[in-house]
Parts: C-alpha cells; sequence; structure tokens
C-alpha cells in the first residue's frame, strides 16, 4: 500500500474515484470540552458544601452555615431567627443614631460618650439598665412564646409601619 504525501489530495482523488463520487471532507478533532457543574439549589455560605438538613432553605437568608448543630431543635431555630432579627434592627438604630448625631452637629461623639462625666456615675445606671432590659426581654420571650412572632410590650408582631412580609423578611437578613 502505497500512502499518499498529501492526506486530503488523496482522499480527494479516491471519492473521485468511486462508484458514488461523494467529496468527503476528513473527519476533524474537535478539541471542545464541555464542563457540567451541579450546583445548589441556593447559594450556601462555602461553595461545594452540604448544608445541615434541619437548614433547607425555608428562613430567610439561611445559607446552610450551623457548624454548631444549634438550630437542630424546631423551636430553638425560630427563637434564633427572631433574636437574629431583633439584633439586626437594634443595629440599624445604633446606625440610625450616630448618623443623626452627626447630622444634629451634637457636640459629644458617640464614640466618646462613656468617658463623658453624668450627673448619676455609670455604675449606678447599671442596676436601672438591667431591670429595664430585663423587663422588655422578658415581655419580648413571653410574647414570643405566646405568637411565634418578636414585639413589643403587649404589640406582637411589633409593626408600626406595616412591613411585616415575606419580601422583606428575606431583605431585612441580607
Amino acid at each position: 500500500a502505497a500512502v499518499c504525501p498529501l492526506p486530503r489530495t488523496c482522499i480527494k482523488m479516491a471519492s473521485l474515484m468511486a462508484k458514488s463520487s461523494v467529496m468527503v471532507r476528513p473527519a476533524s478533532v474537535s478539541r471542545r470540552s464541555v464542563v457540567v457543574k451541579a450546583s445548589a439549589s441556593r447559594t450556601l455560605w462555602l461553595p461545594d458544601s452540604k448544608a445541615p438538613a434541619h437548614l433547607n432553605g425555608t428562613l430567610p437568608g439561611d445559607a446552610g452555615f450551623d457548624p454548631l448543630g444549634l438550630g437542630q431543635d424546631p423551636a430553638r431555630l425560630k427563637w434564633y431567627a427572631e433574636a437574629e432579627k431583633t439584633n439586626g434592627r437594634w443595629a440599624m438604630m445604633a446606625v440610625a443614631g450616630i448618623l443623626g448625631q452627626e447630622l444634629l452637629g451634637v457636640p459629644t461623639k458617640w464614640y466618646e460618650a462613656g468617658a463623658a462625666e453624668y450627673d448619676l456615675p455609670v455604675i449606678a445606671q447599671l442596676p436601672i439598665f438591667f431591670l429595664v432590659s430585663g423587663f422588655l426581654e422578658t415581655k419580648r420571650y413571653i410574647g414570643f412564646k405566646e405568637t411565634g412572632t418578636s414585639g413589643f410590650i403587649n404589640s406582637f408582631p411589633f409593626d408600626p409601619v406595616g412591613l411585616n412580609s415575606p419580601k422583606h423578611a428575606v431583605n431585612e437578613v441580607k
């Protein structure tokens, strides 16, 4: 068998001499590759990780992070979710207070408030703080046990401006 020095030319010649003359192009090898990656149906805190069974994506902001398994009890998980929203609301109020103080030009800066002298020393303010916040937290916990939502004093859920919706719940924890 003779070896053809020009393979394309030989293929064309062979196709012309064949009974059914059909022009054939030499098969080209495709260098393309396709990578298929299966992904979770939601964004997880660590890519390519698996969320614990008790974190099924039903809570707003659930990214599957619970390395200590603290949310395995459904009642506690609901309490933790409400507590997280409450903490976030306090943080938002603190930022609003800091910005408001700057805009109003209050002479004492927020980061210097602890060093300022007051009529009542800080050590005497602590028992008052513990009594008031203890009362409010106890009322909040009792209201949560009765209604399943956070509130303030006897208003459960506490929603003075009507923002209690699933859409706002997701945006609140982002």
